[in-house]
């Protein structure tokens, strides 16, 4: 099967639904912090393969070059003024995804709120500029 724009944009909205769910049982726990930042990059990442694959065609082969994707899009004009601030959240979530992915580093609670709050708002910006 294929990948699609709808396809990649339900997996974010997917895989934020399963951060937020965690969330409420990260507060003491730095494993559930980091799963739940974990599946916060997801999202950010498959909202971000919905982006590339509704303006360019197909989406970056390697999480490192997302970011760089991103910024194409913001340069080129294929995204709103507004979606510039979370060039820099692309940009950690690349950075953070092989931390959280294989625990080499520790998120705390408040660093998987903040996550999931990032996420849930670009993903708001992925659904209005994708029409979905």
């Amino acid at each position: 099967m294929s990948d699609t724009t709808e396809r990649a944009f339900h997996e974010a909205e997917s895989w934020l639904f399963s951060a937020k769910h965690g969330l409420a049982d990260a507060e003491d726990d730095y494993a559930s912090a980091n799963v739940c930042c974990a599946q916060a990059i997801h999202a950010i990442i498959r909202a971000n393969d919905a982006l590339c694959l509704k303006f360019i065609g197909c989406k970056p082969t390697r999480h490192d070059d997302a970011a760089i994707v991103f910024a194409k899009l913001l340069l080129e004009g294929k995204l709103p003024e507004t979606a510039k601030e979370f060039k820099n959240l692309v940009a950690d979530a690349m950075r953070d995804k092989s931390g959280a992915d294989y625990g080499k580093k520790s998120f705390s609670f408040e660093d998987a709120e903040n996550y999931v709050q990032k996420t849930e708002e670009f993903i708001a910006m992925a659904k209005n500029v994708l029409k979905i």
